[in-house]
């Protein structure tokens, strides 16, 4: 099975192929508002040098959110189009889970912790070893997040936001501070959760908070 994955929830863009479980290619780059007109120039190149086409791949995985709220309509809009045009269905995914996929091996329990606005953070808990959420994905205050925290002493706390929450740098919780998922995590997990797929006139962003209206923080 051959999969394409995007994802553009956040600060960085991954693009990523997986080819019967196996990572055959990957991209992270920070790419700001350009995300609309760069994706298909990416996933292109991505497809070349892995010498496929675009009529070969069997499905499209996208990152769904939570995250920013353009870049994952960006990535929902090119991703449920290309997989109109090619007739394949779409494979959503949790953005959380995507940027910790390639850390499972390595921990029991993350913590995917991501910025919002407002104090707040969106944030879930994986058990690495069944591979289930034990903490949906939610929009929480730090200190709501810091109270889940204490029911899983062993998880480690993943972000690229760390610097902007105190209380859970020091809540005891192991911390990994990175900056974007893996480029070829988003084809990796859609393939392990390919009886997932829909159509992709189904996929609908999972943004978990009603997005705002004025300048940035």
């Amino acid at each position: 099975m051959k999969i394409l994955g995007i994802n553009c929830a956040g600060r960085w863009t991954n693009v990523g192929l997986a080819i019967d479980g196996k990572a055959a290619g990957g991209s992270s780059q920070e790419l700001g508002r350009r995300q609309s007109e760069e994706l298909p120039i990416i996933a292109a190149a991505l497809l070349e040098e892995a010498g496929i086409t675009f009529a070969e791949i069997d499905r499209i995985a996208v990152g769904t959110g939570p995250g920013y709220y353009t870049g994952i309509r960006a990535g929902i809009a090119y991703g449920a189009a290309l997989a109109e045009a090619l007739r394949v269905p779409v494979v959503p995914l949790s953005s959380l889970e995507i940027f910790i996929w390639d850390l499972k091996e390595r921990h029991d329990c993350l913590a995917p912790v991501f910025k919002a606005k407002r104090g707040h953070c969106y944030a879930a808990v994986y058990d690495s070893l069944y591979g289930r959420a034990l903490v949906s994905p939610r929009f929480v205050s730090e200190d709501a997040l810091i109270e889940i925290l204490r029911g899983y002493p062993g998880a480690a706390i993943v972000s690229p936001d760390i610097g902007q929450y105190a209380g859970l740098r020091e809540c005891g919780h192991a911390v990994i501070e990175r900056e974007s998922a893996d480029g070829a995590a988003c084809a990796l997990m859609g393939e392990f959760y390919s009886d997932n797929a829909v159509s992709p006139r189904d996929v609908r962003g999972q943004y978990l908070r009603e997005p705002d209206i004025g300048p940035c923080d």
